[in-house]
C-alpha cells in the first residue's frame, strides 16, 4: 500500500471514530437523531419528546412543502406513473423529467444541466469527470462535507488536493498561479452559500479572478442559495442567472424548492452529457421518483412567476426583524452576510450542548453544530430562518437565547465564552 493511499484511510478512519463519538454524546443529550413525532406537520412547529416545539432546524426556507399545489402535483404524479419509476436514467427517464428539465433550464437562464437524485450523487458524478490527473484541487476549507467526501476518489485519480482557508479569494489567486505551471488546469470548490454560518462567496470576485487565472475553474455547491436569493430562485452563484464559461454550479432540490435532487449547471453542453453519461452515480443510482418530480415542477412554476418577489421578501423580512432583535438584546450572532442561516457562536462544547437543551425545553427546535461541522472549540447553534415562523416565534428564540447565554457564561454574548 502507498504512504498516500495509507494516509487517506488514517484519516477517514480517525473522522469517523471523531463523528461517532459526537454523535453518541449529542444522541444521549436528546439533541441528535431525533423523531418528529406529529400526525400532521405545518411546517412551523414539530413534536420532539412528546413537547411542541418552534422550528427552527428547517432549510425550508420559502415554506413551500405544505403549498397545496405542490401536495397536489406530488399526488397527481403518483396516480399518473405510480410510486416509482425503477429503472437507471442511463436505460430511460420517468415521463415527468422533459418536463421539469425544460421549466429548470428556463429559471437557470437556459444553461445546460443535469438532473441528479440528490447533491451529494451529483458531486459524486461531476467532479471525477470534470478533474482529470494533471488537474490541481483547491477548496475552500468549509466547503460542505458532500464535497469533501469525493476529495479521496479525486486523489486516486491522480488530482492534487489543497485546503485553502475560509473565504481567502486572495490566496485562491496567489496559489492558483503558482500551481498553473505544473498543472494543466486548478479547480477552485466552494460553497455558494455555507452551510454553517450562512456567508455568501463574493461571486463577483469570483468571476473576475477567473478572467484573470485562465487555468482556474470553480466548482460551485449553492444548495442553500437556491429559492430565496437570485432572479427566479436561482441563488448565489447565478443570481443573475450568468455563468462564467469556467464555473460549474450545482442547485440543490432538497430545501427551499422544497422536492429532492440536485441539478448540475454547466456552460457547455457537451460537458453536461460526458457528466450525464458517465458520472457514476447516474448511472448506478436511481433516479427522482414521480412524487418528487411532481412536486419539482410545482415549484418550478411558483418561481417562474412573480410571486417568488413576495417569497423572497418574506425571507428577507424575518432575516432582518432576527439582527435586530438579536442587536437589540446584545447577542452577538455570527451574521457575515444576509442569508436565512444564523450561527450563536458558543465556542467550547459543554456551554453549546446545555444552551441547545435549555432552548429546547424553552420551545425552541434548533441544530447544534460541534466537530466536525465547525473547528474545534468554535462550536454553536445554527438557526434556519423561514416563512413559517411567525415574527413573536422569532422575538422569542432571540430573547430566550441572550438570556440563557448570559446566565451560562456570565456575559451579554455568546462569543466571549471563546476566551473563557
Amino acid at each position: 500500500m502507498t504512504t498516500s493511499k495509507q494516509a487517506i484511510r488514517s484519516d477517514l478512519a480517525k473522522r469517523l471514530s471523531e463523528m461517532d463519538a459526537v454523535g453518541q454524546l449529542l444522541k444521549s443529550r436528546g439533541l441528535l437523531h431525533c423523531v418528529a413525532q406529529d400526525e400532521r406537520l405545518d411546517g412551523r412547529t414539530i413534536t420532539v419528546g412528546a413537547k411542541p416545539l418552534v422550528h427552527f432546524g428547517s432549510c425550508s426556507y420559502l415554506g413551500l412543502e405544505t403549498d397545496a399545489r405542490l401536495k397536489a402535483s406530488a399526488c397527481e404524479a403518483i396516480l399518473r406513473y405510480g410510486t416509482q419509476f425503477s429503472s437507471s436514467r442511463a436505460y430511460v427517464s420517468a415521463p415527468l423529467y422533459a418536463e421539469f428539465e425544460a421549466l429548470f433550464a428556463r429559471l437557470v437562464g437556459g444553461h445546460p444541466l443535469v438532473v441528479a437524485p440528490t447533491t451529494s450523487l451529483a458531486h459524486q458524478s461531476a467532479l471525477p469527470v470534470l478533474i482529470g490527473e494533471r488537474d490541481c484541487v483547491l477548496y475552500d476549507a468549509n466547503v460542505h462535507q458532500s464535497v469533501q467526501a469525493v476529495l479521496p476518489m479525486l486523489r486516486m485519480q491522480g488530482a492534487a488536493c489543497e485546503m485553502l482557508p475560509h473565504n481567502r479569494l486572495d490566496l485562491l489567486e496567489e496559489r492558483a498561479r503558482a500551481l498553473s505551471a505544473h498543472n494543466d488546469r486548478i479547480f477552485y470548490l466552494c460553497d455558494g452559500v455555507y452551510s454553517m454560518q450562512g456567508d455568501i462567496v463574493d461571486v463577483s470576485a469570483l468571476r473576475a479572478l477567473l478572467d484573470r487565472s485562465p487555468q482556474l475553474y470553480a466548482y460551485v455547491d449553492d444548495a442553500h442559495g437556491v429559492g430565496w436569493l437570485g432572479k427566479n430562485g436561482a441563488g448565489a452563484a447565478l443570481h443573475d442567472q450568468q455563468l462564467h464559461e469556467r464555473m460549474v454550479v450545482v442547485l440543490g432540490l432538497a430545501k427551499a424548492f422544497a422536492s429532492a435532487g440536485g441539478v448540475i449547471i454547466c456552460k457547455s453542453p457537451d460537458v453536461a452529457r460526458r457528466i450525464f453519461t458517465c458520472g457514476r452515480t447516474m448511472m448506478f443510482s436511481g433516479p427522482l421518483q414521480p412524487a418528487q418530480l411532481g412536486a419539482a415542477i410545482a415549484s418550478a412554476n411558483i418561481l417562474l412567476s412573480d410571486e417568488i418577489h413576495g417569497l423572497q421578501r418574506d425571507v428577507l423580512e424575518r432575516i432582518a426583524l432576527f439582527d435586530s432583535t438579536a442587536e437589540k438584546e446584545g447577542l452577538h450572532v455570527e451574521a457575515p452576510s444576509v442569508s436565512p442561516i444564523r450561527f450563536i457562536q458558543v465556542g467550547r462544547e459543554e456551554p453549546t450542548l446545555e444552551l441547545a437543551a435549555q432552548l429546547q425545553n424553552a420551545g425552541y427546535y434548533t441544530n447544534v453544530a460541534m466537530f466536525p461541522a465547525v473547528p474545534h472549540k468554535r462550536a454553536g447553534i445554527r438557526v434556519m430562518l423561514n416563512r413559517h415562523q411567525a415574527y413573536e416565534d422569532i422575538r422569542g428564540l432571540v430573547h430566550e437565547a441572550a438570556w440563557r447565554c448570559r446566565r451560562l457564561l456570565g456575559r451579554p454574548s455568546a462569543i466571549e465564552s471563546l476566551h473563557a
